[in-house]
């Protein structure tokens, strides 16, 4: 079963689409990131999952379950931490993550608070107003975490904490991916994205432009850097981005055949090159911004 399923789904404000036509699917026990510019869709891809706006087209579901339908059932077994995280502002970091264990009716509680309180490094007794943004967050994610919940979203989940609890973040969510933990990760940090997440989709201006599979680089195509003396066409090359070019060297993204890309490599004007698979950085600029193609 996915745990994702999502149809034809489109959403506008102001006849202005929001999304249009995404239709995307997140396989069970996978990290999934979901990545784009701001305004790109993504916030609303993921309210639209909750069930707090309804689309105008389409339909998204979580493990076969309408998110429209079963929207009371699905929040029984998803957590989700939002990019700005709010609180009931009087209690105390302690308080409230009883109360949300008392509500998702948490077996031993009180080992479970103490657990992620000290992974997170959260002050139990501070209140949620006296809360920096990344101290918020920390507390968001110990909320969303505690209910220990089969499918997880979080949004931008590392604004605002330091590299240490952000090391911390991913290797427990890494422990629980392990233990069947399904998690969907919309972030900004490319590098997250890259190190993390089993797949990765690419979102703008409202679609889906590509969905990448992270662990198969071969898939990703090359980046070719070369240095060269005299003219130097790329006239034999097929599905080649270049990315940039001076009088004696040039850098370009290739998704040809290799056989071509060695022939070519062989010309004399060329005097080095280097081969390397693009980073997720590098393929995010590709499709967000791209280059010249020949």
């Amino acid at each position: 079963m996915d745990a994702i399923t999502i149809n034809g789904l489109s959403k506008q404000y102001n006849k202005k689409y929001a999304i249009e036509n995404v239709s995307l699917q997140v396989a069970e026990g996978e990290i999934f990131g979901f990545i784009g510019p701001n305004g790109a869709g993504k916030s609303t891809t993921i309210k639209v999952l909750l069930n707090f706006i309804k689309p105008d087209a389409g339909q998204a579901a979580i493990f076969g379950r309408d998110c429209q339908q079963a929207a009371k059932e699905i929040k029984t077994f998803t957590g989700y931490v939002s990019s700005d995280v709010r609180f009931y502002s009087k209690m105390t970091t302690a308080e409230l993550l009883a109360f949300t264990a008392d509500f998702h009716q948490v077996k031993q509680p009180k080992k479970e608070i103490q657990n992620l309180m000290e992974l997170f490094q959260i002050d139990p007794n501070k209140s949620i107003a006296e809360l920096s943004l990344g101290n918020k967050k920390k507390v968001g994610l110990a909320s969303a975490l505690i209910a220990q919940p089969r499918m997880l979203i979080l949004d931008e989940p590392t604004n605002g904490l330091d590299p240490l609890i952000q090391k911390r973040l991913f290797e427990e969510l890494l422990r629980r991916n392990k233990q069947g933990m399904t998690i969907f990760l919309s972030s900004h940090d490319l590098h997250e994205i890259q190190t993390y997440a089993h797949r990765t989709a690419f979102i703008r201006e409202g679609q889906i432009i590509t969905v990448k599979e992270l662990s198969e680089e071969e898939n990703f195509g090359k980046v070719v850097t070369l240095t060269n003396e005299g003219s130097l066409s790329l006239a034999g090359l097929e599905n080649v981005q270049v990315l940039a070019q001076e009088s004696h060297s040039l850098r370009f993204f290739y998704q040809g055949d290799m056989n071509q890309l060695a022939h070519f490599l062989t010309n004399p004007a060329i005097k080095e090159f280097t081969i390397e698979h693009p980073t997720l950085e590098q393929q995010f600029m590709l499709i967000y911004e791209g280059g010249s193609q020949k």
